[in-house]
């Protein structure tokens, strides 16, 4: 941990520190905001999670900046001098500063080694009108912001503006003793009643940093778990998207199984012991026919998952919940349709899988109980059906092989034979592709001759 001094002196840092965290790109980028800060003569800090890891010694590309002063002008100014742009909640003095190209040839930087985006934050205190509701904000010096945050070790800043180097560190809240102890913290008695999704973040961040929940803390957080069923289904989502791309994110779902967390986030959200095994499949293994996008490919454990990819790993999470029960958990979640549809689909589909287990069925009544299910379905089932080899080959070959086998007689032929539209257009056109997949038929000859065998058997 830097020092300016003896035990006594609180640590402080050079840019030297930082780029042994963030590399030379990421601390030139400090760099630069400092002097910007420096040039408006704005007191600027870095604050949260950032510091923490920086003490922690653990790389992160996670920068948040706190300004006494307004942050979303700040924000602005800099995508203005440098590209990029600003996206800014006015409500809470909040802005994000998205990194893109311009901003890589104007720093003349590599854009993959600088981080996706910066936020920033005007400093400010926050009251909550009624137990999880969206807090009210007013500005604040640095130790008001600090001490309204969540936990103790994220309570914590470098002041990088006006100063030169070396750079002091401000720990409101005795942050750098509970890193030390190995502690999550809460800041005060009410913390997890005035944002029950704290509770998700708590046993994320212990997880994580093999930390332990400090005594009065637990007990906090125990006694607000009834709190959680009024926070919405969106802050829910936001949250646990962060744990599913935790390399531990299995454990930490668990325990907040154990803890009761989830029952109180809906009845039916219960999860298996063998979820940390799901996960680790998910990036290890690979369905042998998955080739598009966002399909169920083994991705490094920090990969920052987004959009489909985050896809397995929800439905992973939800399995073992009937389609039923699992549509209503979405719905609380406030899931988006095609995340809901993949999750039920694959909901839906585990409960005839047990259909596969059987050493007589033929190929074609494979086809007739997958036919119905999208492939992500069955990149999920393929998983989780790791301990019954014959139902994974079974779903891999109706996967790479039988569901793209079509009859070469169409609707359109049978209309020219003389037979009238209806639904027996639909049973001759199956019973013809089933018999391609069987084995029945291997050329258009032999179809044409089942096809006037059938209608031969009608008359």
């Amino acid at each position: 941990m830097p020092r300016a001094g003896g035990d006594c002196v609180s640590p402080s840092f050079r840019l030297t520190d930082f780029e042994r965290l963030l590399g030379g790109p990421g601390a030139k980028l400090i760099e630069l905001i400092s002097y910007m800060a420096q040039k408006k003569n704005l007191a600027l800090y870095v604050a949260g999670g950032f510091v923490r890891d920086l003490l922690l010694n653990q790389r992160t590309l996670d920068l948040d900046f706190v300004l006494e002063g307004d942050a979303i002008n700040f924000a602005r100014s800099l995508a203005k001098s440098f590209g990029g742009y600003a996206h800014s909640h006015k409500q809470f003095g909040t802005a994000k500063w998205i990194l893109d190209d311009s901003v890589a040839y104007s720093l003349s930087l590599i854009l993959d080694a600088l981080p996706a985006s910066v936020d920033f934050v005007t400093a400010r205190s926050e009251t909550y009108a009624f137990p999880t509701a969206l807090p009210t904000v007013s500005p604040a010096d640095i130790e008001c912001d600090l001490r309204r945050r969540d936990f103790s070790v994220n309570a914590l800043a470098i002041q990088l503006s006006p100063l030169e180097e070396p750079w002091p560190l401000v720990d409101a809240c005795d942050g750098i003793d509970d890193l030390k102890r190995g502690l999550i913290r809460a800041l005060h008695e009410q913390s997890f009643v005035d944002d029950p999704t704290r509770i998700l973040r708590a046993l994320r961040y212990a997880e994580r940093l093999g930390f332990t929940l400090e005594s009065d803390s637990a007990e906090w957080m125990l006694a607000a778990l009834p709190y959680l069923g009024r926070v919405t289904g969106q802050r829910l989502r936001n949250e646990i998207d962060l744990i599913l791309r935790e390399p531990r994110a299995g454990a930490i779902l668990l325990r907040l199984q154990e803890l009761g967390a989830l029952m109180n986030i809906h009845s039916a959200f219960r999860i298996r012991p063998q979820l940390p095994e799901l996960f680790k499949r998910r990036r290890t293994l690979l369905p042998p026919w998955s080739s598009a996008v966002g399909d169920m490919r083994p991705v490094p454990p920090w990969s920052s998952t987004v959009g489909d990819m985050q896809t397995p790993c929800w439905i992973a999470l939800m399995t073992g919940i009937n389609s039923v029960e699992v549509q209503s958990l979405c719905e609380r979640l406030a899931l988006t349709n095609k995340l809901t549809e993949a999750i039920t689909a694959s909901a839906r589909l585990a409960e005839r899988i047990s259909l596969l287990d059987d050493p007589a069925i033929r190929p074609s009544q494979v086809a007739r109980i997958l036919d119905e299910y999208p492939d992500i379905a069955l990149q999920a089932n393929w998983l989780l059906a790791a301990d019954s080899p014959t139902v994974q080959e079974l779903i891999a070959a109706y996967a790479s092989d039988w569901r793209q086998r079509r009859q070469t007689i169409s609707g359109d032929d049978l209309k020219a034979m003389g037979l009238a539209p209806g639904p027996r257009y639909r049973q001759l056109l199956d019973r013809l592709r089933y018999a391609w997949i069987d084995g029945e038929v291997g050329s258009a000859q032999e179809e044409a001759a089942l096809l006037r065998q059938l209608l031969d058997s009608e008359d």
